[in-house]
């Protein structure tokens, strides 16, 4: 149990602002895109860090809480470092190990976690950040109307349409990635920080109205839809997931929401037919296209060359001999997790999965006990994405998010104990 003292009410009044700034993270990281361009990661990796480690000043060692999770997250981010460095490659070679500390991906993970472990937060707090939540939500699905009948890079990093253009997707309205308003946290945040706060809304408002937010859904599942990538299209589904608890009544919710997914599809079919789409043709290109050859390859280039290195990996993710072996078939191994197995090898593949089942289990024990299952689907997305893409990294908007929550519903449980 979290215990508050005055040592550290300071740092959980800035805990409190940057978690209200976060929210907030597509527009600023679209006016630093435009202005100092800084990125996100430095803008709230770096400062989550420096969060943590004045909290771990103030109140001491031997008074904070550290779940399992973070030594080994700790352990994982000195793997990733050491390939770094034997490799000579990225931020170490280039800015040392000091500015590798700040911007690592995984030791901004375990920051958060350990600042949502050691510090309460408030219901007013809680209630400001759903608000904000929605209005992504509503925001986003605008933007996506206007990247459907506008302009598909409207409010998209300029670096993104190259890389688009690059392949020919540019042009064509039906592979062409949307990624609403989140293109400038990352480009993978429709997936990896969208999503999650669709989880998070969708438990939210289950556990404290006991309703399904049935408009916000259907907002959601139009910028799904649009973005044009199945793993989003299909990780909607695996972000409303906490409607299947509601009332505690799984297999008639179950039944309900195949009734509910019917006649959204139906309905979303119009919508799309009457703003362009052709939905005939985007059912014979985009859902049964054969690019999920490229995860069949993955598996047949790891064959191939995973005995070469299958303790520690090559530390890369790609080789000239895989460049070579893929001849243009595949940008990449398209499979998170054989590729993270090729890049790391056994020992550091076994640690990430440890790393992340164990915040899996603690958001599902929270889930369990407090009838809050949002932040647990919305990790859930995650570890689905790194099934058809690479992604290794639990450090988006959307997940510290999810975070914050469970901490706070584990915190309201315990009050009411």
């Amino acid at each position: 149990m979290v215990i508050e003292n005055s040592n550290i009410y300071s740092v959980r009044f800035w805990a409190h602002w940057y978690f209200l700034a976060l929210v907030l993270a597509p527009f600023v990281a679209f006016v630093d895109y435009h202005s100092i361009d800084q990125g996100f990661d430095r803008i709230y990796g770096a400062t989550i860090i420096i969060l943590a480690l004045l909290l771990l000043i103030s109140r001491g060692v031997g008074n904070v809480v550290i779940r399992t999770y973070i030594p080994v997250g700790i352990i994982l981010a000195i793997y990733y470092i050491t390939w770094d460095i034997v490799l000579w490659q990225s931020t170490v070679a280039r800015k040392g190990i000091f500015y590798e500390f700040f911007l690592n991906k995984t030791l901004q993970a375990v920051a958060v976690l350990f600042i949502v472990d050691n510090l309460l937060f408030s219901r007013k707090l809680i209630d400001m950040l759903v608000l904000g939540m929605k209005g992504l939500i509503v925001v986003g699905a605008m933007v996506s109307l206007l990247q459907v009948v506008y302009d598909p890079f409207f409010f998209t990093p300029t670096k993104f349409e190259n890389f688009m253009t690059h392949y020919d997707w540019g042009t064509n309205t039906l592979h062409v990635r949307r990624l609403s308003i989140f293109g400038f946290t990352d480009v993978n945040d429709v997936g990896l920080s969208f999503l999650p706060i669709v989880a998070l809304v969708t438990g939210h408002e289950l556990k404290k109205n006991g309703k399904i937010p049935i408009l916000i859904l259907l907002l959601a599942f139009f910028i799904a839809v649009v973005n044009n990538s199945r793993y989003i299209q299909l990780g909607f589904f695996v972000a409303v997931a906490p409607a299947l608890f509601y009332q505690g009544k799984i297999l008639r919710n179950s039944l309900i929401a195949g009734a509910g997914l019917v006649v959204t599809v139906g309905l979303m079919a119009i919508v799309l037919q009457a703003i362009g789409y052709d939905i005939g043709l985007y059912v014979q290109e985009r859902l049964l296209d054969e690019s999920g050859g490229s995860r069949i390859l993955a598996l047949e280039i790891l064959a191939r060359f995973f005995p070469d290195a299958p303790f520690f990996g090559t530390g890369q993710h790609l080789t000239h001999e895989v460049e070579v072996a893929l001849a243009n078939r595949s940008s990449q191994i398209h499979v998170g997790y054989l590729a993270h197995l090729f890049s790391y090898g056994i020992v550091g593949t076994s640690l990430a999965l440890f790393f992340w089942v164990l915040i899996a289990r603690k958001l599902w024990r929270v889930a369990r006990r407090t009838g809050f299952y949002g932040s647990f689907f919305g990790f859930m997305v995650f570890l689905w994405a790194n099934v058809t893409m690479v992604y290794y990294w639990v450090f988006t908007f959307g997940l510290v998010l999810c975070y914050l929550f469970s901490s706070y519903y584990e915190s309201k449980e315990e009050e009411l104990n």
